[in-house]
């Protein structure tokens, strides 16, 4: 799911001609990551702030392959580094977390500050190819596994997880679409975006689904999932009229005023 792909840098992506179809694929496979304002970071959750970085440096690191900017690539791979040394526990779990996994937790960081070095190394060569391989490294050797490890396996078949599965697979096919220029992917998940969260808005959904059982709460909920409904298909006539500009600023503000702030709400 994070892509800083403003109006103008958008459409320079899209008509620089010296991009082949090759390395817009290429691109498309790095930007899975989501349009979030930078500014809106600091009111998440220190780990998913830290997380939703790591996805912004990869996505910086697939725009500067696509546009032969390998400084861009260069200082989003040091960021990666620095940030997973950061992130080291170094044998100190904080509360909730068990200490005897603390080693594991520093093996996987240790991971992704090895890949992000051969991606810097890479970006000082200026071989796309070279970086692309290790961004996949990173995938393989760090994300993944700590994902596997450390994401409450318990918890990946409930309601709320299924829900909002679909959705991000939603929101990264349309930030594929946008990467690729493909307006009719980016309509019809923006539709289909739209559908789900109409489906949200259902009372036994949101109690069973999500376990908000005050009605205030309830409500409240609801007035998010009114506003991912609305943006959705404002992205939706964007992506109708081919407006890329127009889809970036809708999916920031969906992110804004109906992601972020019911995460700020509801999650613990």
């Amino acid at each position: 799911m994070l892509a800083r792909i403003r109006a103008m840098s958008t459409r320079h992506l899209f008509h620089r001609s010296r991009i082949g179809p090759r390395m817009l694929l290429v691109l498309a496979m790095v930007c899975a990551g989501t349009i979030i304002p930078r500014g809106a970071l600091p009111e998440l959750r220190p780990l998913v702030r830290d997380m939703l970085e790591n996805l912004g440096d990869i996505d910086d690191i697939g725009v500067g392959v696509a546009l032969d900017e390998f400084g861009r690539v260069g200082a989003a791979a040091q960021d990666l580094q620095s940030r997973a040394s950061a992130m080291k526990l170094h044998g100190q779990a904080p509360p909730g977390f068990d200490k005897q996994n603390a080693p594991v937790w520093d093996a996987f960081l240790t991971a992704q500050e090895t890949a992000a070095l051969a991606v810097l190394t890479a970006a000082k060569e200026e071989d796309g190819d070279a970086v692309m391989g290790a961004v996949q490294e990173m995938f393989q050797n760090a994300c993944l596994p700590c994902h596997a490890a450390f994401r409450e396996p318990q918890q990946r078949l409930s309601g709320s997880v299924l829900f909002m599965s679909s959705f991000l697979a939603a929101w990264r096919d349309m930030n594929r679409g946008l990467t690729l220029r493909d307006f009719a992917l980016i309509g019809r998940r923006a539709r289909e975006l739209e559908a789900m969260a109409k489906t949200l808005s259902w009372d036994q959904v949101i109690q069973s689904a999500f376990a908000i059982q005050s009605a205030a709460d309830r409500k409240l909920f609801r007035q998010f999932v009114h506003q991912i409904v609305v943006i959705s298909s404002r992205i939706d006539d964007a992506a109708q009229s081919e407006d890329a500009s127009k889809v970036v600023e809708a999916s920031r503000q969906l992110w804004t005023n109906g992601c972020i702030a019911c995460h700020q709400r509801f999650r613990k």
